[in-house]
Formats: C-alpha cells, sequence, structure tokens
C-alpha cells in the first residue's frame, strides 16, 4: 500500500494536494484549508521504519516491537508541536494548529513559497554572487530565530540547506520541518535512526547529549556547503580519518573572511564541546569582520551558554561563581589536611585492627583444634584400654557363647557411660564383626576398611569424619589392634565417635560474627554448622582424589561439589601450622578473613571465619563520629568563609553592575560606591573618573553637534 495520503484526501478542514516532502519522521503535504481558502502545510507523523498505511489509511506499527516506540514518539511529536506553537519569530515557520487523526499525529504550518536555500544560493551564485556582509545580513534574523528555540529547550535537530527557504516575496530566510525536534534534556533514544549525513554532528550518531551546539554544528554544515559546493564528510567518516576533512578556512580562503571561514570550522568541530556553547558565540564569530553589521548590545556582550537544567558544562569549576570558587578554595585549604590526615589515621587503625582481629582467629581455631585433639586422644586411650581386656582376648582366642555375652554387655557399658561414643565393635583377624553395640553390625566383614588393615598392622588408627555403610550415620572411626600377649595381633577394637561431639568442639567457638568449620586432608568440609554445606570441598579436587573418594563411599556421595574457594584451600589443606588468608566467600558473597590450625597428628584443619565488614564495624561507628564532629568544625569555618568571600565579591559585582550600566548609556548608575582602601577599592575610584572623564566627552561631542 501507498505510504502518502493520496491527492483529495480530507483530513479534517485539510484537502491534500500534493506531497511535498517524506523524511524519516513523516510526511509534509500542501494541503488547502477549507475554511480560510489558503494553502497550508500538514506534517504527519509517520516514521517509515516504525508504522505503516493500512487500507483504512490509520497508521500503523510494523510490528509489536515498535508499537511502544510508535506510541511515544507521536506523544513526543504532540509535544513538540505544542511547544512550535509558542513560537512568533518572522524566520521561523508558524505551527497554526495541531490534532490527531487516523491513529497518529498532525501539525498544521503556515506555507511558505519560495526556494530551498541550497537551490537559490546556486542560482544566485551563477548570476550574481552574493557579498559577505549581504549574506551575513540575511542570516542574521534567522540566527536570532533558533537563538529564541534554543531558549524554549528545544532543538531543531536536522537543520540542512533544504529545510531553509528563501521566501518568494521578500528574499529573507524561514526555518522549516521541526519534524525532528527535540527538548534539549540529554541522550536521543532515536539516534541514529532519523538523520541527515553530512548534517548530523556526532552526538546524533551516538546517541549522546544532544544541546545548541548539535544545531551548531548543522548551521555549520549548512554554511560549509554554501562555501565549497558540498556537504561535509560524515561525522563518524571525520572522527575516524580527520585529515581527509578539507577545512573552510581552505576551501574559503581568498572569497570571504578569516573570522567567517574559522566560525564555520569553529562549528564544525567533532567534540561537542570544542564548539560554541550558544547562537550568539557562534554569531559573534561569524559577525567578527563585520562587527558593524551587529547591534551596539550584541557587539559588547559576551555571552555564554544558556542555562539549562541537565547541562553538564554547568558543573565545569569555569562556570562557577566566584564566590562558590573563592569559598571552596578556603574550605578546602582548611579540609583537606584534616581529611587527609583523619584518613591515614583510619587507615593505620584499620590495619591494626585487622592484625589484631587475624591474631584472634588464628589463636581461636588453634584452641578449638587444641580440644579436638584432646577429644580424640581422650578415646584413644579408652580404645588402648579396652584392647587390654582378657574378657576381648580370650573371645578371640577360643570364642564362646558365654564370653561373647560378656564381651557385648562390657562393650554396651562403655558405650552407656561415654557420650562421645555411638558404638563399639570387636572384629576378629578376618575382618568379621563377632561382636558389637549395634546388632546390625554383627556379623558383617569389613576387611576392606583401611583402619582395620592398619590397626592389623599393629598401627592404631582414627580416620576422618565418614558416613557408616550400615547406619548411614557420620561418625570418625577409632581402631585398635588387640594383642595376644607378647604374640601376634588377634583381633580389632573399633569405636566410632559420634560427628555430632566433634561437631559441637567445633561449633563452641561460633558467634554472631564468626563461623567455625573444619576440613579433612582433602579438603572438604566434615563440619559446619549449615548441613548444607558439609560434605563439600573448598577448592577443585584432583582426579585421584575424587576416584578415591568416590570408590571407598566414605561421604556416601556420587560426587564433591566445589565452594569454588581456592585462595581458602590453598591455604588450609594440608597446613602444619596455624595462620590465617583473606578471600572472597563464595557462601557469604564477602571478604572475609580466616584463621586456622590443624589437628594434631590427624591431617584435619579447623577454620574460624568473620567477614572484614564485621570486624571493622566497631572502627567505621567512631570514625563516623569523628566525622561528624569534623563536619561541625567545617559548617563553622564554611559561614566564616561565606563572610569573607562576600566582603570580597560584593563589590567585585558592583563593578560588574557599573559596567552595564555604562554600555547602556547611564552614566550615574554607572557609578560605584567607594567605601574601603583596599585595591578594589583603588579600582573603584579609578572606575567613577574614567566615567567623569567619558561623561565629559560625550558632552563636549554633543556641544560640537550643535548648529
Amino acid at each position: 500500500l501507498p505510504i502518502a495520503l493520496p491527492v483529495g484526501y480530507r483530513l479534517q478542514e485539510y484537502e491534500i494536494k500534493a506531497v511535498l516532502g517524506q523524511g524519516g519522521f513523516g510526511i509534509t503535504y500542501l494541503a488547502l484549508d477549507s475554511h480560510l481558502r489558503a494553502s497550508v502545510a500538514v506534517k504527519e507523523y509517520l516514521p517509515a521504519e516504525l508504522a505503516l498505511r493500512s487500507e483504512d489509511s490509520s497508521v500503523l506499527a510494523r510490528g509489536a516491537e515498535q508499537a511502544l516506540t510508535l506510541e511515544e514518539g507521536r506523544e513526543q511529536f504532540l509535544v513538540e508541536a505544542r511547544t512550535l506553537a509558542t513560537f512568533r519569530h518572522p524566520n521561523i515557520v508558524r505551527v497554526a494548529r495541531f490534532f490527531e487523526a487516523n491513529r497518529t499525529a498532525y501539525m498544521v504550518l503556515d506555507y511558505e513559497r519560495g526556494q530551498s536555500l541550497g537551490d537559490w544560493w546556486q542560482t544566485r551564485q551563477a548570476s550574481r554572487p552574493l557579498q559577505e556582509p549581504d549574506l551575513l545580513l540575511l542570516l542574521h534574523p534567522l540566527l536570532d530565530g533558533l537563538a529564541q528555540v534554543h531558549q524554549h529547550g528545544v532543538l531543531h535537530r536536522d537543520i540542512k540547506p533544504d529545510n531553509i527557504s528563501v521566501r518568494e516575496a521578500d528574499g529573507s530566510l524561514v526555518l522549516l520541518d521541526f519534524g525532528a525536534a527535540r527538548p534539549a534534556s540529554g541522550e536521543a533514544v532515536d539516534a541514529p535512526r532519523f538523520l541527515t549525513p553530512g548534517y548530523a554532528p556526532i552526538e546524533q550518531y551516538m546517541g549522546l547529549n544532544q544541546g545548541p551546539w548539535t544545531d551548531i554544528y548543522a548551521l555549520a554544515a549548512t554554511l560549509y556547503a554554501l562555501v565549497t559546493g558540498q556537504r561535509p564528510r560524515e561525522a563518524p567518516q571525520r572522527q575516524a580519518a580527520p585529515h581527509r576533512h578539507l577545512s573552510a578556512e581552505q576551501a574559503g580562503k581568498g572569497r570571504y573572511s578569516e573570522a567567517y571561514l574559522r566560525a564555520i570550522d569553529w562549528g564544525l568541530q567533532i567534540r561537542a564541546e570544542d564548539r560554541p556553547p550558544s547562537i550568539a558565540a557562534f554569531r559573534q564569530a561569524l559577525f567578527a569582520a563585520h562587527a558593524g553589521s551587529l547591534g551596539l548590545l550584541e557587539a559588547l556582550a559576551e555571552d555564554g551558554p544558556p542555562v539549562r537544567r541537565f547541562d553538564p558544562r554547568r558543573w565545569l569549576p569555569r562556570s562557577w561563581p566566584f564566590t562558590l570558587k573563592l569559598v571552596l578554595a578556603l574550605v578546602l585549604a582548611a579540609a583537606l589536611p584534616m581529611s587527609i590526615t583523619g584518613y591515614h589515621n583510619y587507615h593505620q587503625s584499620v590495619v591494626a585492627l585487622a592484625d589484631a582481629e587475624r591474631r584472634n582467629l588464628q589463636q581461636l581455631a588453634q584452641a578449638t583444634a587444641g580440644r579436638l585433639s584432646q577429644l580424640l586422644e581422650d578415646n584413644r586411650r579408652v580404645a588402648a584400654f579396652l584392647a587390654l581386656d582378657p574378657d576381648l582376648v580370650s573371645l578371640l582366642q577360643e570364642p564362646s557363647e558365654a564370653g561373647l555375652q560378656a564381651v557385648s554387655r562390657h562393650l554396651a557399658t562403655m558405650v552407656a557411660t561415654n557420650p562421645d561414643l555411638h558404638l563399639l565393635t570387636l572384629m576378629d583377624a578376618s575382618g568379621t564383626a563377632i561382636a558389637s553395640t549395634a546388632a546390625e553390625v554383627i556379623g558383617g566383614k569389613y576387611a576392606f576398611r583401611d583402619y582395620f588393615k592398619e590397626a592389623m598392622a599393629g598401627r592404631p588408627n582414627v580416620t576422618s569424619i565418614i558416613i557408616g555403610a550400615v547406619a548411614g550415620r557420620a561418625g570418625s572411626y577409632l581402631a585398635h589392634p588387640v594383642r595376644q600377649p607378647g604374640g601376634p595381633v588377634l583381633g580389632v577394637i573399633v569405636m566410632r565417635l559420634r560427628a555430632e561431639s566433634i561437631g559441637a568442639v567445633v561449633d563452641a567457638s561460633r558467634s554472631t560474627e564468626r563461623e567455625p568449620f573444619l576440613v579433612d586432608a582433602d579438603g572438604v568440609l566434615i563440619h559446619h554448622h549449615d548441613a548444607a554445606l558439609r560434605f563439600r570441598s573448598l577448592g577443585s579436587l584432583s582426579a585421584p582424589q575424587l576416584q578415591t573418594i568416590q570408590a571407598d563411599q566414605r561421604f556416601r556421595r556420587d560426587r564433591i561439589e566445589s565452594l569454588a574457594m581456592p585462595e581458602l584451600a590453598t591455604a588450609m589443606v594440608g597446613a602444619r601450622r596455624e595462620g590465617h588468608v583473606s578471600y572472597r566467600s563464595t557462601i557469604s558473597k564477602t571478604e572475609e578473613v580466616a584463621g586456622f590450625a590443624p589437628v594434631e597428628g590427624q591431617g584435619w584443619v579447623v577454620g574460624v571465619t568473620e567477614t572484614r565488614a564485621s570486624f571493622e564495624a566497631p572502627l567505621r561507628r567512631m570514625f563516623q563520629q569523628v566525622l561528624f564532629s569534623l563536619l561541625g568544625v567545617g559548617l563553622v569555618f564554611l559561614v566564616l568563609a561565606l563572610l569573607l568571600a562576600r566582603s570580597i565579591v560584593r563589590p567585585i559585582r558592583q563593578l560588574t553592575a557599573a559596567t552595564e550600566a555604562l554600555k547602556r548609556g547611564e552614566y550615574d548608575a554607572a557609578r560605584v560606591p567607594v567605601n574601603g582602601s583596599d585595591e578594589v577599592g583603588a579600582l573603584g575610584r579609578t572606575f567613577n573618573v574614567m566615567i567623569d572623564v567619558l561623561r565629559q566627552r560625550e558632552r563636549e561631542r554633543k556641544l560640537k553637534d550643535r548648529p
């Protein structure tokens, strides 16, 4: 379907007569106002990339993903139409009204009869070239109109020769097509969808902060096209290869003044901050060689960039009031040394506190490891004592029912009186459990267990925490050989320490800030307060380690997951002495410090960890108190600095006001009050003398002019 409305289509009181132009934002029609019988231009919001025309002439989004963007653009179109309708300037096209229809928005503008600036310029240069002063006089009202647009916080964003018309009636310039206009409020979400190559600055391609400098680039590019006969290369190409750009100063040398050409090159700078900040600054540069073409106030004024709410340039030091600069200098001179000293002291205190806390964690881990060693040693002695029991030796030498009952009663008594024990088992030389406090264990074959093999070789043995194959309960197994007096090993007495007893010793070090844990020789957590973390490794295990663990099924797990804390694993696994380590915890997701110590003769390592933030918290509270005190002192000093700055700045402001009055020719108002005898007072007296001299010369000039 055709995207433009057909000739003869009725749009409220407007009848479409022709299509004047079509761009990225929409279509412009020549229409007849049936009420006034006058020609008008009607701008329709219809971005071709986002929308299409349906059979009933309504505008629809091309897809669901474009619908929201299309709706937001229509709302923005109406906002800009409402803003543009408030403009009343002879060189800015007038918006008569705006409305919604066909599921889109329309803007009705005055129809300006004439030629585009590009076409007019080519015709004029071929017949009678326009001189620079005449061109400047032609540009002056157009610049004034664009400055008014900017003062309302609006950007045109599509200035080019085709959007500037030379009126047929009087040859004046008028700026057309505000379809791409947007508020000067930061990034443009539609970049780089709608722009004109060669006339669009780099910020329109990249969607960066836009302001008056954006229109200034496009206006400078338009003037460049008049000078050179061709538009500038695209901004991204110029940025990539700046040496390939022919400057206006080079292209127009000998035909235009250096000041005019340099002003164009200034407006064409790639970086926005390198361009004129306002139309007033750009106009002064363009007219520098023909200042007489400007008004007196324009020639004398030193305009800066317009004040805009979100303009980042407002925050640069060169734009700050002198009072603020002076106050900041005084405050910084006093507060900066105090702040540096306070921060240094705070940093040193944090370092000292961190060292002390690391030592505390290390000592706590060492004490916990000592208690674990004592628990294991006490139960080793119990196992050694049982191995010497004559009843156990007799049962292993000559098994009998009576002997079995006697040994079973003895073992049951030992378990009942020792809360740390879970079970006691007597195994013969073949590894068969012949007596046990757990009936389900009796008769089982355990010759494959490492602790049994070690004990049969005559070496007492203590295992890490493992999960039993029969009962499925976690514990540590202590195995001790049972010998015939002066003879060989007859069997093994095995006791299983409760994992809960070992965990209780470890958890005794736990507090709201500290978390203790226990790892075995492979770096696997064999105890942690959080049961979900048990039997997971601190770091990655090697393939042989994983095969061994899976083969003996000590943890009854198909796989051992890693907590991915290699710094902690490197420091703790296999540690032979106490120490501490800083690392990033994948559990708390914060920086932590851990003290650790090995359990003597066992291969276990106790760790006690604490977040760095927790042990720095008391010092931070103290630092905050000091900071509040510093702020209080700083506030008093700030008031004193303001009073001092005011005494310095007030006479400077009076001189500035007097200068403005002098520009207006108001000599009496230009005199400044002088109350001091310092350097500023001397300057004020000199200024008053100068005013008297100028007043007298003005009187003399008037007397000479009398007939």
